[in-house]
């Protein structure tokens, strides 16, 4: 699978939105829209061996090698996690 980034590139890194969002009460961050208008909770959550990830809906999630592109690297082909990435992007550059 080729991993396509998102352009133009996210201006913080994964480690710096998922303590943004960790630091928010219960480690969730406000409600948010996707790039298509959606609306979306996003949670900072670690998996059993440890693992930091960024959990969205309909079990998407954000690893940290995921961070800047479109799709994550789980399942064949990915699942889409650009429209989310930008705006959790925007949100922890203001908060």
């Amino acid at each position: 699978m080729q991993k396509v980034a998102i352009d133009p590139a996210l201006s913080l890194s994964f480690d710096e939105v998922y303590r943004t969002i960790s630091e928010q009460p219960g480690g969730q961050m406000p409600e948010l829209q996707t790039t298509g208008g959606v609306r979306f909770v996003a949670e900072a959550k670690v998996t059993r061996d440890g693992r930091r990830f960024i959990s969205l809906p309909h079990s998407n999630r954000i690893y940290e090698q995921d961070w800047g592109y479109v799709t994550n690297h789980l399942g064949k082909e990915g699942q889409r996690i650009g429209h989310y990435s930008l705006p959790l992007d925007r949100w922890a550059t203001t908060v």
